[in-house]
């Protein structure tokens, strides 16, 4: 069974190939020229000829068609979408001249709808009579409660999860004997804190799924906005004010609008006079407005400087490995974040050492382990030659974190590790001696870049916490990146990512959007103004 696919434009030329089967597709093509092709929908096709089935979406002058050698058995709905989602990330990277990602991320989308095809043709195939019998009488047997199983007297402790759970008075909880991360007793659980639907693919060092579905939900808000009448602020007061606005007015609405999404009063005042300078002494309209308004906030999130953490890592020939050390407030999310980072350096052939710096809070260093014993154990599936390993030297203050830092890094350079992720302690940003020493451990471990975790849920707090975290590290040396974690628990609330990145001029890395190992994308800056402005 053949089938193949090819991104052309009306010229002739062919853009792209999948499949080097292009000569049946020129009867098709001939269709479509002189329209005799049946319209499934707008922009949609299909015919079949000579035995084969064909399905084509075009848009301005580009089209994707694809062709199945017998008459499939997938819902043309799910057709359209592989074919949208295709063109979607054929505009996306010509625009951005990364041609060479294309056949990556194309070849993803139709392989996924081959197997689709596969499995609903498995689906379709009859069962034997006696296994349905045996299926509609037999109920499934219920597992005995966990908490029937468990003593009156219940204790917490981790699991290889990642996660609390209760355990029975007697089972061992101290794990600080297991100097080797794969030692970790797992219960007899093979579960791992991976999203399987969503997990990174790498080819050619590229997270495919990852990237695509950045790309196909920044496309999705673009098509929405351009087939939908205008909603939300701007649909309420334009269609209030009509013409030329009242900049005064309409700022006094927008600040009350940023100030909704969690935006600190102060910031929301800073965007809104840089936005009434820049209309100063023009004749506005609700279009003019918003356009300033969306440049203003675009220009906020936009880096200036290079967020390609792989590319400086693989460059970096100084004989020292690639240091990163993670901070921030009590409960963020550090450790779980610093995991994805591993996670994602492991799917680049990067070889990855944890230091457990966090030598305060209890179970810290228990915690890593478990995360490490994961990432060893998902490596190890993934048959690449990247290595994880936990460095620690138990609990300890003051002089111990620094010279953990220093012997990790030592012991990184020389068995060949190519990252250091250094996890910290968190602490109250308000909290000068808790502060203090982050300086003495800066200028000891000397990192290449600091990232600070934040928390979308927390709101206009995040200004104070992003300053003081900047500024703790002396005139010399600053935050170098955030990582905004639990996004996918704010919704459009999204104001902590302008509060942070205005008060200190330090780009977003990534957002954290769940809790498995996969939950971390690239920022799109187009989504989150598009939030701050539904």
């Amino acid at each position: 069974m053949s089938q193949s696919l090819i991104i052309f434009r009306p010229s002739g030329l062919i853009e792209y190939q999948l499949n080097n089967k292009i000569y049946p597709f020129n009867e098709f093509i001939s269709n479509i020229v002189n329209e005799t092709q049946i319209d499934l929908d707008q922009n949609f096709t299909t015919q079949t000829i000579s035995h084969k089935r064909f399905y084509c979406y075009n848009k301005e002058d580009i089209f994707v068609a694809i062709y199945f050698d017998a008459i499939s058995t997938i819902n043309s709905e799910k057709i359209r979408q592989t074919l949208v989602g295709i063109y979607k990330t054929f505009k996306k990277l010509e625009e951005n001249e990364e041609l060479e990602k294309l056949k990556s991320l194309v070849d993803l989308q139709f392989n996924n709808l081959i197997k689709l095809k596969t499995t609903e043709s498995k689906e379709t195939t009859p069962t034997p009579p006696t296994s349905a019998l045996t299926t509609e009488n037999t109920a499934p047997k219920k597992q005995p409660s966990m908490q029937k199983q468990l003593s009156s007297k219940k204790m917490r402790k981790w699991d290889n999860g990642g996660e609390m759970i209760e355990y029975t008075e007697g089972e061992s909880l101290d794990y600080s004997t297991f100097k080797d991360s794969t030692s970790i007793p797992t219960n007899g659980k093979n579960e791992y804190k991976v999203n399987e639907e969503s997990a990174f693919e790498k080819e050619d060092e590229f997270v495919l799924v990852r990237e695509l579905n950045e790309i196909l939900n920044e496309s999705d808000d673009e098509e929405e906005e351009e087939t939908k009448a205008p909603t939300g602020f701007f649909g309420r007061i334009g269609s209030y004010f009509g013409g030329a606005i009242d900049v005064d007015e309409v700022s006094k609405k927008f600040n009350d609008q940023l100030m909704s999404k969690n935006i600190a009063p102060s910031t929301s005042k800073l965007i809104i006079d840089k936005i009434k300078s820049r209309l100063s002494g023009k004749k506005v309209t609700m279009k003019i407005y918003k356009e300033t308004l969306v440049d203003e906030l675009t220009k906020v999130l936009t880096p200036n400087v290079s967020t390609d953490l792989l590319y400086e890592i693989k460059r970096n020939n100084t004989g020292r490995p690639y240091v990163i050390s993670v901070v921030g407030v009590n409960g963020v999310g550090k450790s779980t974040n610093l995991a994805k980072l591993a996670y994602w350096f492991l799917q680049n052939n990067l070889n990855v050492l944890i230091c457990a710096c966090d030598t305060f809070r209890s179970g810290a260093v228990e915690q890593l382990k478990v995360h490490v014993n994961n990432l060893n154990n998902l490596n190890s599936e993934l048959s690449n030659k990247s290595k994880i390993e936990l460095f620690e030297k138990g609990y300890g203050s003051g002089d111990h974190v620094v010279q953990t830092a220093k012997s990790a890094i030592a012991y990184a350079s020389e068995n060949h590790y190519d990252v250091v992720l250094i996890d910290t302690a968190g602490r109250t940003h308000s909290n000068a001696k808790l502060m203090a020493p982050l300086k003495k451990f800066g200028d000891a471990a000397n990192p290449n870049k600091i990232i600070m975790v934040g928390e979308a849920l927390v709101g206009t707090d995040s200004v104070e916490q992003a300053i003081n975290f900047n500024n703790a590290f002396g005139n010399r040396r600053n935050l170098d990146f955030f990582i905004i974690s639990k996004v996918d628990t704010v919704g459009d609330l999204v104001g902590t990512m302008i509060n942070m990145v205005m008060a200190t001029k330090v780009p977003i890395l990534f957002v954290g959007t769940g809790q498995t190992y996969t939950d971390i994308k690239r920022l799109s800056v187009k989504q989150v103004v598009s939030m701050l402005t539904k």
